[in-house]
């Protein structure tokens, strides 16, 4: 956002690989992105408007359930007048965000200055010809572990107002420190300096969006697993896209250059990663985004571990069990598979030698003007929530599931839907809730994945119907009058938070952010260890909460759903700990009580639909 700045980085590339002249950039912005328009128009216009459920909605700390632009783009950082055109693609998808995207995350790799990991710089804004914007070094503090200054100990502005909320500090050569959300990020200025992958991207941001904050990364020598673990740590909602900058091959003769780009396409279409950086120069942050979409964008253990999934049946009656689910490793990823809640659509490409025309996906290729011109590929990709659709197949997977229960007629059956939908057998968790002329009828769910996705959902419909100590079952009678609503749960994740908290919750003041060690362990994370610092840090309206006492006797969840009841944080905190067995004013410190958080996607439909 706009303000004023202590640490700016100047334009590196403006006048080479765009315009240094506000109005020359803009006006070839504006006509790359009317190109963009009229092709996509042409070939996709509607489709993106008809998708097949709208009567879905995704709620409770989901997305909106049908989102008009992507949650994601690759995009090429060339020179404009090479690869303005085959950004634009992307860009232009990116239009009905305006407003609601505050953020971009930009990842792009180093051309100048070799790193290992992630590297985030110093620089609190970024300038353009189009203007500056400011760079959310609150949120790189976040996902590297450093704490935040406290903002009450900010000495007042000149004219004995209220101080400005500080800028942390950060230094180039910090690292993440253990526990962090984003272990392979660092802190590194040189990379940053002269680096245009980044650079290249935000004047098509400003032009779109209008005033947003970035997060500049470039991605260096790192895994699959460790860019999306950073992509993972900054991914947030709807206010936030993802912007990953690359290339294709580079300087071969367009013959071959073409060949190489059509297999680098398809590979990255199918999820088949890792991919080399002889055939895309953004190769790592390309395998980052790939990562995401293949394992989701929770962040999971490098090694299989033991969960325990936990029935609530409304009443506390809670069964448990173990299994190990297994996690591939790292940089290793079958084709194909893809998140629940995300899909992975190839816009189009070109080469430098096109001239700018671009030949958009399911096209045919024009003729080349000289096959052994030597070139630079460029493609575009956008990461579409395919929610929707997701969610009417599992409202329909618990309507078959509830009906056959019923003895009612059924079309398809659970294991013709399971059968047709290979990512219900992918593991997950879910909750399914009937409700009857608005009045809740029944619930049951799991927190923690230990079987199938469609077999959670499926067993939970008939348990909600025939299980739930609070009602007498469901009668087929009933049937047409049910809502149906299937929510699924990411896997829980300890809440953590900066020492700072601890030390206001002690009334004692927090240490200076220089007092941070390069090492980070002076101000590493942990988790929350008193209730004044649980209600900090929850969401309201998008985390579901989980409590337990340290002997487990005692647990509770509520769904995200419960904040439309109960948006402020004591409340909603005091209702949970009621349910769980505990004084509703119950205040501990210490860790006497354990909390995780997870987010919902939650689908619904009516049951005769």
């Amino acid at each position: 956002m706009s303000g004023s700045f202590r640490n700016p980085r100047p334009p590196a590339v403006a006048g080479a690989f765009y315009p240094a002249d506000p109005h020359e950039l803009a006006d070839m912005i504006d006509a790359q992105l009317a190109y963009a328009r009229t092709l996509l128009g042409g070939a996709t216009g509607g489709q993106r408007d008809s998708l097949p459920a709208a009567s879905v909605t995704v709620t409770a700390g989901a997305e909106p359930s049908i989102r008009q632009w992507p949650k994601a783009i690759i995009v090429p950082h060339a020179g404009y007048v090479y690869s303005g055109t085959t950004a634009a693609l992307a860009y232009a998808l990116l239009a009905p965000g305006r407003g609601t995207i505050r953020r971009a995350v930009i990842v792009g790799p180093t051309h100048r200055v070799a790193v290992r990991g992630v590297a985030c710089p110093t620089y609190d804004a970024f300038r353009t010809p189009l203007g500056t914007v400011a760079v959310d070094v609150s949120a790189e503090c976040r996902a590297l572990g450093i704490a935040l200054p406290n903002p009450e100990t900010v000495p007042p502005d000149a004219d004995g107002s209220g101080g400005a909320v500080p800028t942390p500090h950060l230094r180039s050569g910090m690292t993440a420190v253990p526990g962090a959300p984003a272990p392979a990020l660092i802190v590194n200025d040189p990379t940053h300096a002269q680096e245009h992958a980044v650079e290249v991207q935000i004047p098509f941001l400003q032009r779109v969006l209008g005033d947003i904050d970035i997060v500049p990364l470039n991605a260096g020598l790192a895994t699959s697993r460790q860019v999306g673990d950073v992509l993972r740590a900054f991914w947030g909602g709807p206010e936030t896209v993802i912007v990953i900058s690359s290339d294709l091959s580079h300087y071969h003769r367009e013959r071959i250059a073409r060949r190489i780009d059509n297999e680098t396409i398809r590979r990255i279409t199918a999820l088949d990663y890792p991919i080399d950086p002889d055939c895309a120069c953004g190769a790592y942050p390309i395998n980052g985004i790939l990562d995401v979409l293949a394992r989701g964008v929770t962040r999971l253990p490098v090694h299989g571990a033991g969960t325990s999934a936990v029935n609530r049946m409304a009443a506390d009656v809670v069964s448990s069990g173990a299994d190990s689910i297994p996690v591939p490793q790292d940089d290793v990823c079958q084709p194909g598979t893809s998140d629940t809640a995300l899909r992975l659509e190839f816009l189009g490409c070109s080469t430098s030698g096109d001239n700018g025309a671009v030949t958009l996906a399911g096209q045919e290729r024009p003729a080349m003007v000289d096959p052994d011109d030597r070139v630079v590929g460029y493609a575009s990709w956008a990461v579409m929530d395919s929610a929707p659709e997701r969610g009417a197949t599992l409202l329909e997977l618990a309507r078959a599931a509830l009906r056959a229960h019923l003895g009612l007629p059924v079309g398809r059956t659970s294991a013709d839907i399971v059968a047709a939908h290979p990512w219900l057998n992918e593991s997950g968790a879910s909750f399914v809730t009937l409700n009857e002329h608005g009045d809740l009828r029944g619930c049951i769910g799991t927190l923690e994945a230990y079987r199938s996705l469609g077999r959670d959902v499926a067993a939970h419909a008939v348990d909600a119907a025939a299980r739930d100590p609070r009602f007498p079952p469901v009668t087929p009678d009933e049937y047409p009058d049910l809502d149906i609503e299937v929510s699924v749960l990411s896997a829980p994740e300890p809440i953590m938070v900066a020492p700072a908290s601890d030390a206001d919750d002690r009334g004692r003041k927090p240490d200076h952010p220089s007092d941070v060690g390069i090492d980070g362990t002076h101000d590493s994370l942990h988790p929350v260890r008193s209730r004044a610092e649980l209600e900090r840090a929850l969401r309201p309206g998008r985390d579901g909460l989980i409590i337990e006492d340290r002997s487990g006797r005692h647990r509770a969840t509520f769904l995200p759903q419960m904040w439309e009841d109960l948006p402020e944080p004591h409340r909603f905190v005091a209702h949970l700990l009621a349910k769980a067995g505990l004084p509703a004013s119950a205040d501990w410190r210490d860790g006497e009580i354990r909390c995780s958080r997870y987010t919902v996607a939650a689908y619904h439909g009516r049951a005769d639909a």
